[in-house]
């Protein structure tokens, strides 16, 4: 039976947990207005044993931050779909009058 090195697997949920975060950075600047950064799709590394019990607050801390992110993303979108549905609204109204300016003399 081979024995885990346990500093080989905590390295690597480490890095992990860093890639996880870095996930959650981009959202969270993306929601701020900030230049959107490309994210890669993320899977669970395969490692021998399980993420070692002290890193699992980190990874719960983690979760919190990607499920407010996402509801943020979430309410972020549906607010921009209203904005869109309403500008297309008024463009159903306004399109409706002539297609060239139209002035009027008051002076005359």
């Amino acid at each position: 039976m081979t024995t885990v090195n346990q500093s080989y697997v905590r390295a690597i949920w480490e890095v992990e947990l860093d890639r996880l975060e870095l996930d959650v950075l981009r959202a969270e600047r993306l929601l701020k207005g900030l230049e959107a950064l490309t994210v890669e799709p993320w899977n669970p590394p395969r490692v021998p044993g399980q993420m070692p019990a002290d890193l699992a607050v980190r990874a719960k801390e983690l979760l919190d931050r990607q499920e407010r992110a996402t509801a943020a993303l979430h309410a972020a979108l549906e607010s921009a779909q209203r904005q869109l549905a309403y500008g297309d609204r008024l463009a159903g109204v306004v399109g409706s009058g002539p297609a060239r300016p139209v002035y009027l003399d008051l002076d005359a």
